[in-house]
């Protein structure tokens, strides 16, 4: 074989030498622009500072929808939200979606910034843009230090907080044509997902991911009569399989450039193809194929399973094994389930492997969430009622577009309650956003600016919600910012401010739309009333009850769907 290598070499290597050619042409094309972003376009000498408080509840069709949040631009700006004076039938939530940019650094010259809205729509801007296609479009633009003197600043009203954003002397001014403001604020209705999944409480919470990206610096704040509990997450892990591919490219753009002839072909590299190929086994054998995940069971089996996973489970254990543990909380709940032992082979995951677990009096989802989360594992509710239990990323990848991505889930230890008056309080919930939000890069005074608006929005709401920073790629699939030539540095943080995800609140409309169907009239109205007060919480309750079998309870459901603007299947 080897004399057969070498009588063919000078051959192969110039099939191999004019494949690699035709592979650096198309390379080399698709990538021409980058790198001419990237090698002869000098860097902007700014750094690009960009900050989202954006809001959403699992009732509503978007985050940030447009009726049911108001509106954070002053009046002389245009919007597509409800003015503030317009009456209010569905209690809006008090917190005003938006997103802001500043720039600073060096003045230059001839800055192009483009803000394109990927998965929804601008609602409003400021300054005025060039807006086209779903683009926010500032091209040709000049960063500036000071306002030249023939161009007027655009009026916004003296007590407005977009005042705090102009009277930052660090900030440059973007000069847009006969436009100049010290800022660029936008407003958009988003099409994503609402990130988290919360339950269990007032102690421990367990929360899983619901994006296919991760997520960081999660906050749970959840006001009690005796003051607020606050609970903080470093990162709340994906189900989905990290993408090695993309890894190894960005380590491949690390390693040193090869010699200027490193990639011509010769007759010794052509052997060496054919020397590795004889080395390697042909035939390894087929892996194993799996078997199918079974399908997620409907809404009233999953239902009646969460309400069996709330009751409360004792287990106290030292060194047994994880497969045990499991086994012990199924029994005592008396729910069944299938391990998927060939997908946690191939996922190296060992039940076998001891564990310490002390949960006494806790609910069985949230004692399931320490055998499974520490070993990167979840679980789906089939149609028969059974957990399903195999490796989160496992479940990713067998979901089919729409469905919602499962990460592993993770318990959260809540404070003790803390009034909002005492000087603790403000340390565990603005202090450490500011110092976790400096650790995302952003600046120190557009930060104060932050916190000065939103600070009291976020942590003083009088019910629970969860706080959820987007990674900035997650931020970039939603909109995305370019401005050219590249900064010298960009910034992005986007916080997601979740409501209507009050475990107990949910318990209470689904024990609720059970009495839908009482036998006394006087219950049934009573319970269509409660729920009707609960709002947009009551929502997911409510489409749960349109496929139960009895017809009043649909009925009921869907009349309270249609009061609160809800469209009915």
């Amino acid at each position: 074989m080897r004399t057969q290598s070498r009588t063919l070499g000078p051959s192969i290597a110039l099939a191999s030498g004019l494949l690699f050619a035709a592979v650096a042409v198309a390379d080399d094309t698709d990538k021409s622009r980058d790198r001419a972003r990237d090698l002869d376009t000098p860097q902007t000498p700014v750094e690009v500072h960009e900050w989202s408080v954006w809001v959403g509840s699992p009732t509503q069709g978007a985050v940030n929808a447009i009726r049911s949040y108001p509106n954070a631009m002053p009046g002389a700006v245009g919007t597509s939200r409800p003015k503030a004076e317009d009456k209010d039938p569905n209690r809006r939530f008090p917190v005003a979606p938006i997103s802001v940019l500043q720039f600073f650094g060096t003045a230059c010259k001839d800055v192009d910034v483009d803000i394109r809205a990927k998965k929804g729509n601008f609602v409003a801007h400021w300054p005025p843009s060039n807006e086209r296609g779903g683009r926010l479009q500032w091209f040709k633009s000049d960063l500036v230090a000071e306002v030249p003197d023939s161009i007027p600043i655009g009026y916004l009203p003296p007590s407005h907080w977009f005042q705090d954003m102009r009277s930052n002397k660090e900030a440059l001014y973007l000069k847009n044509g006969a436009k100049v403001e010290r800022f660029v604020a936008y407003d958009t209705e988003l099409n994503i997902p609402i990130p988290v999944r919360l339950r269990g409480g007032p102690d421990e919470y367990t929360l899983q991911n619901l994006t296919d990206g991760r997520l960081i610096d999660v906050a749970v704040i959840v006001p009690s009569e005796k003051g607020v509990r606050v609970g903080w997450l470093d990162e709340l892990p994906t189900a989905v399989p990290e993408d090695k591919d993309k890894k190894k490219k960005d380590k491949d753009k690390e390693k040193p450039k090869p010699a200027a002839d490193a990639g011509k072909a010769t007759p010794e590299k052509a052997e060496a193809v054919f020397r590795d190929a004889e080395e390697k086994p042909k035939d390894k054998g087929k892996e194993e194929k799996l078997p199918p995940v079974p399908p997620e069971g409907d809404p009233t089996v999953r239902a009646r399973v969460d309400q069996v996973l709330n009751r409360p489970v004792n287990v106290s254990v030292e060194k047994t094994a994880r497969r045990e543990v499991l086994a012990l909380i199924a029994r005592q709940v008396r729910v069944a389930f299938e391990i998927d032992d060939k997908g946690l082979a191939k996922g190296e995951v060992d039940l076998n492997k001891p564990m310490d677990l002390k949960a006494e009096g806790v609910a069985a989802r949230d004692a399931l969430a320490d055998v499974l989360g520490e070993a990167g594992l979840s679980y789906r509710v089939t149609q028969e009622g059974r957990l399903y239990i195999t490796t989160a990323a496992r479940l990713a990848e067998s979901e089919s577009k729409g469905q919602v991505v499962e990460g592993p889930p993770v318990k959260l230890l809540m404070s003790q309650p803390v009034k909002v008056s005492d000087s603790s309080y403000k340390e565990m919930t603005r202090d450490v956003l500011a110092r976790r939000l400096a650790g995302q890069g952003l600046r120190e005074d557009v930060i104060k600016t932050l916190l000065d608006e939103y600070g009291k929005a976020l942590f003083e709401q009088g019910e629970l919600v969860v706080l959820v920073h987007l990674s900035r790629d997650a931020i970039d699939e939603a909109v995305l910012l370019d401005v050219f030539p590249p900064p010298k540095k960009v910034v992005r943080t986007a916080l997601i401010l979740v409501h209507g995800i009050d475990p107990r609140l949910q318990d209470r409309a689904r024990a609720l739309v059970k009495q839908l169907g009482d036998n006394s009239p006087k219950t049934r109205d009573a319970a269509e009333s409660k729920l009707f007060e609960l709002g947009p919480v009551a929502v997911p309750a409510l489409e749960d009850a349109l496929v139960e079998k009895d017809v009043e309870i649909v009925f009921r459901a869907e009349r309270l769907l249609l009061r609160l603007n809800r469209s009915v299947p």
